[in-house]
């Protein structure tokens, strides 16, 4: 039988379309009433697609789970804007990629979704593995971004402690708003980021030093 995905380009972006709009809808979805108290007929109910197609394309709700988690961490590392950044040797483009992870916007709800792909984690072992896979993968650019910044096997331990304090940062952030509710975060963040800051100054001043 002949694949309709790999003959007909407009039954693929259908297909596509038709995916992203379950992810989109389990996204909200998840975020409102948790993982675990969203079942597959709201899912289909809100996203008009029927439990049956639903399952062909997303063998169960895990698999939903799961594809919502890779978009939402890959999309939270700005991968591209590290890439470029570092391709044209913007030190200040890299710093600005460093200081997002301190950013304290969350217009789409992004805390409470991502509070919810942590708690996942802790239960499920699939998602833990994409999601200790992508933080290590997170881990990796911000080492990879403080090595351009301030390079040197000698500072190798010291960028590892620091992007371990910028995860460590933003995963309290996120995890203060979310539970607190601040109405203004703009002396906090800017603080996070002075201190960020403050410390790739003296990682780069080590690395000029030899």
């Amino acid at each position: 039988m002949t694949d309709k995905t790999a003959c007909c380009p407009l039954f693929h972006n259908r297909a596509e379309h038709r995916r992203r709009l379950v992810t989109d809808t389990a996204r909200k979805l998840f975020m409102n009433h948790g993982f675990h108290a969203t079942g597959m007929a709201q899912l289909a109910k809100e996203s008009g697609i029927a439990v049956g197609q639903i399952y062909r394309d997303f063998a169960s709700k895990e698999d939903i789970v799961a594809a919502i988690c890779n978009a939402e961490c890959r999309t939270f590392m700005l991968g591209d804007q590290l890439h470029d950044a570092m391709e044209a040797g913007d030190s200040e483009g890299v710093r600005a990629w460093l200081r997002h992870f301190v950013d304290a916007d969350d217009p789409g709800g992004e805390d409470r979704l991502f509070a919810e792909i942590v708690a996942e984690a802790t239960r499920n072992e699939r998602i833990a593995t994409i999601f200790h896979a992508l933080r290590e993968e997170m881990e990796g650019k911000l080492r990879a971004a403080l090595t351009m910044l301030a390079p040197g096997d000698a500072l190798a331990a010291r960028r590892r402690l620091l992007a371990d304090m910028i995860v460590t940062l933003s995963l309290g952030l996120s995890y203060f708003q979310l539970l607190h509710k601040p109405d203004g975060m703009e002396a906090l963040t800017a603080k996070m980021r002075e201190v960020i800051d403050r410390e790739i100054d003296a990682l780069h001043a080590a690395a000029q030093a030899g």
